[in-house]
């Protein structure tokens, strides 16, 4: 399946409209700058994965729906943990310290201790 831009660029828009968000208060919550975000809205530019997470977070909202694929926005919620959910959790908190890279042992171990 292809990304369509088009909707992703309308949800965007819409997203910031509801939550009464400027494109330059959604360029510093996810770092990046006010340009960017105008080039995703006006269809000039598709962002990264990472990007579209860090949006999809800033919003509270699943990234299906984001996305275009899915019209739910609603965060679907797991049991089961799985090894990218930890590594995605654990690389937002290590990019605190600028850190994005986790182990398969670190993230075993995580995982064990989440589990557990």
């Amino acid at each position: 399946m292809d990304f369509d831009v088009e909707k992703f660029s309308y949800r965007l828009t819409v997203l910031l409209d509801e939550n009464n968000m400027t494109q330059t208060q959604l360029a510093k919550k996810i770092g990046t700058s006010n340009v960017t975000i105008c080039r995703y809205l006006t269809c000039e530019r598709i962002p990264r994965l990472d990007v579209v997470t860090k949006i999809a977070s800033v919003f509270n909202i699943s990234l299906d729906y984001l996305l275009g694929l899915s019209d739910d926005k609603d965060i679907q919620v797991s049991d089961e943990i799985s090894d990218l959910n930890i590594a995605l959790l654990i690389s937002k908190l290590y990019s605190l310290d600028d850190n994005s890279h986790l182990s398969k042992n670190q993230i075993e171990l995580i995982k064990k201790n989440i589990t557990s």
